[in-house]
């Protein structure tokens, strides 16, 4: 169980990360695909910009709490991914426990009751604050 406290935190930590990646993927991808399209570029090179910037967006949600168990949300609002040994939880964890995030509405019934997600039973991780 985490406390409510903690349960703010995260949800404020991962609205943090999915605003920061969507910035600095999805403002360049518009600006690109407007200029094509403005430029009278085709259709296929717009197309490819967005599922690039998606998958960008897509490997960086899954890989953000790989660096020593801190995406930029929690490290700013002091929270860390550990393991059982409580290290950081590494880029295979971070994959697992991230890979769940497409359970998205019982991923979040979980954290609001103050429970491990999926992904962080799946992955052996707990959500801390430091």
């Amino acid at each position: 169980m985490t406390s409510s406290h903690t349960t703010l935190l995260r949800i404020a930590a991962f609205l943090v990360d999915a605003l920061v990646i969507s910035i600095l993927l999805i403002l360049p991808a518009s600006i690109i695909s407007y200029s094509l399209a403005w430029i009278g570029g085709a259709i296929k090179a717009i197309q490819i910009v967005w599922f690039v910037a998606l998958g960008v967006v897509g490997l960086g949600m899954l890989l953000r709490d790989g660096y020593k168990g801190r995406s930029l949300g929690k490290q700013m609002l002091g929270l860390r991914v550990v393991t059982p040994a409580g290290d950081g939880c590494g880029w295979w964890r971070s994959i697992l426990r991230n890979a769940a995030l497409l359970l998205f509405p019982i991923e979040i019934v979980l954290v609001l009751r103050g429970r491990a997600r999926i992904g962080d039973r799946i992955a052996r991780t707990t959500v801390m604050q430091e």
